[in-house]
Protein backbone atom coordinates (compact mmCIF):
# COMPACT_ATOMS: atom_id res chain seq x y z
CA UNK A 1 0.00 0.00 0.00
CA UNK A 2 3.02 1.83 1.22
CA UNK A 3 4.22 1.79 -2.29
CA UNK A 4 1.61 2.46 -4.43
CA UNK A 5 1.04 6.32 -2.69
CA UNK A 6 4.91 6.63 -3.28
CA UNK A 7 3.94 5.79 -7.08
CA UNK A 8 1.15 7.97 -7.60
CA UNK A 9 2.86 10.88 -5.55
CA UNK A 10 5.61 10.63 -8.32
CA UNK A 11 3.20 10.94 -10.86
CA UNK A 12 2.12 13.87 -9.64
CA UNK A 13 5.18 15.75 -10.48
CA UNK A 14 6.28 16.74 -14.10
CA UNK A 15 9.55 17.77 -15.13
CA UNK A 16 10.44 20.21 -17.14
CA UNK A 17 13.35 20.97 -19.69
CA UNK A 18 16.05 22.64 -18.05
CA UNK A 19 15.24 27.26 -18.37
CA UNK A 20 18.82 28.50 -18.78
CA UNK A 21 19.03 32.22 -18.10
CA UNK A 22 22.56 33.42 -19.38
CA UNK A 23 24.29 36.09 -20.80
CA UNK A 24 23.09 40.14 -20.45
CA UNK A 25 19.61 38.64 -21.01
CA UNK A 26 17.45 41.83 -20.09
CA UNK A 27 14.46 42.02 -17.37
CA UNK A 28 11.88 41.31 -20.28
CA UNK A 29 13.31 38.91 -22.27
CA UNK A 30 14.00 36.98 -19.15
CA UNK A 31 10.36 36.95 -17.95
CA UNK A 32 9.41 36.16 -21.18
CA UNK A 33 11.68 33.41 -21.18
CA UNK A 34 10.59 32.04 -18.54
CA UNK A 35 6.22 32.10 -18.46
CA UNK A 36 6.85 31.04 -22.13
CA UNK A 37 8.42 27.69 -20.83
CA UNK A 38 5.83 27.61 -18.23
CA UNK A 39 3.01 27.80 -20.72
CA UNK A 40 4.30 25.15 -23.15
CA UNK A 41 4.97 22.84 -20.81
CA UNK A 42 1.43 23.08 -18.40
CA UNK A 43 -1.18 24.24 -20.83
CA UNK A 44 -2.67 20.91 -21.07
CA UNK A 45 -1.38 19.43 -18.20
CA UNK A 46 -3.02 21.03 -15.49
CA UNK A 47 -4.78 19.96 -12.62
CA UNK A 48 -5.54 19.47 -8.75
CA UNK A 49 -2.20 17.63 -6.91
CA UNK A 50 -0.17 18.32 -10.38
CA UNK A 51 3.34 20.00 -9.70
CA UNK A 52 5.72 21.47 -12.32
CA UNK A 53 9.53 21.23 -11.64
CA UNK A 54 12.42 23.00 -13.64
CA UNK A 55 15.86 22.31 -13.05
CA UNK A 56 17.41 25.96 -13.67
CA UNK A 57 21.18 25.87 -12.20
CA UNK A 58 23.70 23.13 -12.33
CA UNK A 59 25.34 22.58 -8.37
CA UNK A 60 28.32 20.74 -7.38
CA UNK A 61 26.59 17.49 -6.87
CA UNK A 62 23.20 18.29 -8.02
CA UNK A 63 20.81 20.85 -9.63
CA UNK A 64 18.70 23.79 -8.42
CA UNK A 65 14.83 23.76 -9.33
CA UNK A 66 11.85 25.79 -9.29
CA UNK A 67 8.35 24.53 -8.57
CA UNK A 68 5.10 25.04 -9.46
CA UNK A 69 2.60 26.41 -8.42
CA UNK A 70 4.00 28.98 -6.64
CA UNK A 71 2.26 31.05 -3.44
CA UNK A 72 -0.44 33.13 -5.94
CA UNK A 73 -1.25 30.43 -8.31
CA UNK A 74 -0.60 32.34 -11.52
CA UNK A 75 2.87 32.22 -13.03
CA UNK A 76 5.09 32.53 -9.99
CA UNK A 77 7.15 29.98 -8.35
CA UNK A 78 8.93 28.61 -5.67
CA UNK A 79 12.78 28.35 -5.90
CA UNK A 80 13.07 25.02 -4.44
CA UNK A 81 15.31 25.41 -1.05
CA UNK A 82 16.67 21.78 0.04
CA UNK A 83 18.27 21.68 3.46
CA UNK A 84 21.77 20.89 2.75
CA UNK A 85 22.29 24.34 1.18
CA UNK A 86 22.24 25.84 4.50
CA UNK A 87 19.80 28.74 4.16
CA UNK A 88 16.69 27.66 6.26
CA UNK A 89 13.79 27.61 4.05
CA UNK A 90 15.01 30.16 1.67
CA UNK A 91 13.17 32.98 2.52
CA UNK A 92 14.15 36.75 1.86
CA UNK A 93 15.22 36.50 5.63
CA UNK A 94 17.15 33.56 5.43
CA UNK A 95 19.11 34.92 2.25
CA UNK A 96 19.58 38.38 4.04
CA UNK A 97 21.15 36.77 7.36
CA UNK A 98 23.50 34.53 5.75
CA UNK A 99 25.06 37.58 4.09
CA UNK A 100 24.86 39.27 6.98
CA UNK A 101 26.97 36.46 8.77
CA UNK A 102 29.34 36.34 6.05
CA UNK A 103 30.28 39.58 6.54
CA UNK A 104 30.57 39.78 10.12
CA UNK A 105 33.18 36.86 9.31
CA UNK A 106 35.17 40.19 7.99
CA UNK A 107 35.81 37.91 4.98
CA UNK A 108 38.20 39.55 1.96
CA UNK A 109 36.21 38.19 -0.39
CA UNK A 110 32.46 39.86 1.06
CA UNK A 111 32.58 42.99 -0.96
CA UNK A 112 33.54 41.02 -4.11
CA UNK A 113 30.42 38.67 -3.36
CA UNK A 114 28.56 42.01 -3.15
CA UNK A 115 29.67 43.24 -6.59
CA UNK A 116 28.42 40.05 -8.04
CA UNK A 117 25.04 39.98 -6.89
CA UNK A 118 25.01 43.60 -7.81
CA UNK A 119 25.72 42.16 -11.21
CA UNK A 120 23.26 39.52 -11.24
CA UNK A 121 20.52 41.81 -10.24
CA UNK A 122 21.27 44.35 -13.04
CA UNK A 123 21.11 41.46 -15.50
CA UNK A 124 24.94 42.31 -16.70
CA UNK A 125 25.72 38.87 -16.48
CA UNK A 126 23.14 36.42 -15.82
CA UNK A 127 25.34 33.56 -15.89
CA UNK A 128 26.45 32.78 -12.46
CA UNK A 129 29.21 30.91 -12.81
CA UNK A 130 30.77 33.49 -15.01
CA UNK A 131 30.34 36.09 -12.25
CA UNK A 132 32.00 34.14 -9.65
CA UNK A 133 34.62 33.22 -11.75
CA UNK A 134 35.35 37.36 -12.42
CA UNK A 135 35.70 37.31 -8.81
CA UNK A 136 37.89 34.92 -7.92
CA UNK A 137 35.30 33.38 -5.38
CA UNK A 138 34.86 29.92 -4.59
CA UNK A 139 32.87 27.60 -2.18
CA UNK A 140 35.75 27.99 -0.42
CA UNK A 141 35.51 31.86 -0.04
CA UNK A 142 33.72 32.15 3.58
CA UNK A 143 33.65 29.74 6.00
CA UNK A 144 30.10 30.18 7.38
CA UNK A 145 26.50 29.16 5.94
CA UNK A 146 25.99 28.95 2.45
CA UNK A 147 28.33 27.88 -0.63
CA UNK A 148 28.72 30.53 -2.82
CA UNK A 149 27.20 29.36 -5.57
CA UNK A 150 24.31 28.03 -4.10
CA UNK A 151 23.68 31.34 -2.66
CA UNK A 152 24.30 33.80 -5.51
CA UNK A 153 22.32 31.06 -8.16
CA UNK A 154 19.57 31.22 -5.16
CA UNK A 155 19.46 34.56 -5.39
CA UNK A 156 19.27 34.93 -9.04
CA UNK A 157 15.94 33.14 -9.53
CA UNK A 158 14.67 35.38 -6.31
CA UNK A 159 15.29 38.15 -8.49
CA UNK A 160 13.44 36.38 -11.33
CA UNK A 161 10.67 35.69 -9.42
CA UNK A 162 9.96 39.08 -7.92
CA UNK A 163 10.24 40.39 -11.79
CA UNK A 164 6.98 37.76 -12.39
CA UNK A 165 4.90 38.27 -9.48
CA UNK A 166 5.59 42.43 -9.12
CA UNK A 167 6.74 43.26 -12.74
CA UNK A 168 4.86 46.69 -12.26
CA UNK A 169 6.29 47.21 -9.38
CA UNK A 170 10.01 47.27 -7.30
CA UNK A 171 9.58 43.90 -6.39
CA UNK A 172 13.66 42.72 -8.12
CA UNK A 173 14.47 46.25 -6.66
CA UNK A 174 13.20 45.50 -3.06
CA UNK A 175 14.85 42.24 -2.71
CA UNK A 176 18.32 43.77 -3.25
CA UNK A 177 17.70 46.68 -1.27
CA UNK A 178 16.37 44.76 2.18
CA UNK A 179 19.85 42.40 1.52
CA UNK A 180 21.52 45.46 1.35
CA UNK A 181 19.22 46.64 4.42
CA UNK A 182 19.90 43.65 6.38
CA UNK A 183 23.52 43.69 6.03
CA UNK A 184 24.62 47.07 6.99
CA UNK A 185 21.92 47.58 9.63
CA UNK A 186 24.02 48.30 12.91
CA UNK A 187 20.63 48.74 15.55
CA UNK A 188 19.75 45.21 16.33
CA UNK A 189 16.27 46.39 17.80
CA UNK A 190 15.32 48.23 14.30
CA UNK A 191 16.54 44.79 12.56
CA UNK A 192 14.18 42.57 14.66
CA UNK A 193 11.78 45.33 13.70
CA UNK A 194 12.15 44.35 10.26
CA UNK A 195 12.21 40.68 10.56
CA UNK A 196 8.89 41.03 12.72
CA UNK A 197 7.43 43.17 9.68
CA UNK A 198 8.92 40.55 7.13
CA UNK A 199 7.09 37.95 8.88
CA UNK A 200 3.93 39.78 9.43
CA UNK A 201 0.29 38.93 7.61
CA UNK A 202 1.16 41.36 5.15
CA UNK A 203 4.69 42.05 5.02
CA UNK A 204 6.85 45.30 4.82
CA UNK A 205 6.34 47.50 1.62
CA UNK A 206 8.91 49.41 -0.40
CA UNK A 207 8.16 53.24 1.49
CA UNK A 208 8.60 50.89 4.86
CA UNK A 209 12.00 49.86 3.70
CA UNK A 210 12.79 52.73 2.71
CA UNK A 211 12.13 54.90 6.13
CA UNK A 212 14.36 51.97 7.88
CA UNK A 213 17.18 52.40 5.40
CA UNK A 214 17.26 56.15 6.32
CA UNK A 215 17.72 55.80 9.72
CA UNK A 216 20.48 53.17 8.89
CA UNK A 217 22.88 56.41 8.36
CA UNK A 218 20.85 57.16 5.40
CA UNK A 219 21.30 54.60 3.39
CA UNK A 220 20.37 54.67 -0.19
CA UNK A 221 17.89 52.84 -2.19
CA UNK A 222 19.57 51.37 -5.46
CA UNK A 223 17.14 51.14 -8.36
CA UNK A 224 17.52 48.64 -11.04
CA UNK A 225 20.21 49.83 -13.65
CA UNK A 226 20.12 47.31 -16.02
CA UNK A 227 17.95 47.00 -19.60
CA UNK A 228 14.58 46.59 -18.36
Amino acid sequence: MKKRKTEKKEKNIITGKMIEIKDSMPRHKIVKKVVDTFIKTEYHRKGKGIKFQYPVENLLGGQLFIVRPGHKKNFDFKVDIISNFGLGKGGHSDIAKDLRNKKQKKSKKFKDFINAITEIYNCIENDVDLVLKKYSISNKSFKTGARSEVLLKVVKWLFIMEDIVYWDNEGRAFLFNFLRYVINETDNNRLKEVFKKVKSRYGITPEQLKSFMKKCNDLEWVPFQGKK
